[in-house]
C-alpha cells in the first residue's frame, strides 16, 4: 500500500471511532482527549504493537502451558500402561474386537 493509502484507511478509522465515540460515551473535550492518547500517528503505531506483543507473550505462554499439560498426560499415561498387566489390556482389547463384530452396522 502507499502512504496515501495508509493516510486514507487511518482517516477513515479515524472517523468510524470518533462516530462510536459519540454514540456510545459521553461528550470529551480536546485537552481530556489529548490527555487520555496522542494524536500523532506514530504513537498510535507503536501502543498497537506493544499491545501486540502483550498479546503474543500472553499466547506463547497459553500454548507452552498446553504442551506441559500434553507432556504430563502422556507420562502419566506411559506409567499406566507399563503397570498394567498385559494380559488385562489384551482382555480388553478383543472383548471390544468382539463386541464391535457384533453390533450392527
Amino acid at each position: 500500500m502507499s502512504d496515501k493509502a495508509i493516510k486514507d484507511e487511518l482517516e477513515k478509522l479515524r472517523k468510524q471511532v470518533a462516530d462510536l465515540h459519540s454514540t456510545h460515551a459521553p461528550e470529551i473535550s480536546p485537552q481530556e482527549n489529548q490527555e487520555m492518547g496522542s494524536d500523532s500517528p506514530k504513537e498510535a503505531i507503536q501502543i498497537a504493537g506493544e499491545a501486540d506483543q502483550k498479546n503474543i507473550a500472553a499466547e506463547n505462554e497459553e500454548a507452552s502451558d498446553a504442551e506441559e499439560k500434553i507432556r504430563e498426560f502422556v507420562s502419566a499415561l506411559e506409567q499406566e500402561i507399563k503397570s498394567t498387566n498385559p494380559m488385562s489390556v489384551l482382555v480388553v482389547f478383543s472383548l471390544g474386537v468382539l463386541i464391535g463384530r457384533l453390533l450392527p452396522r
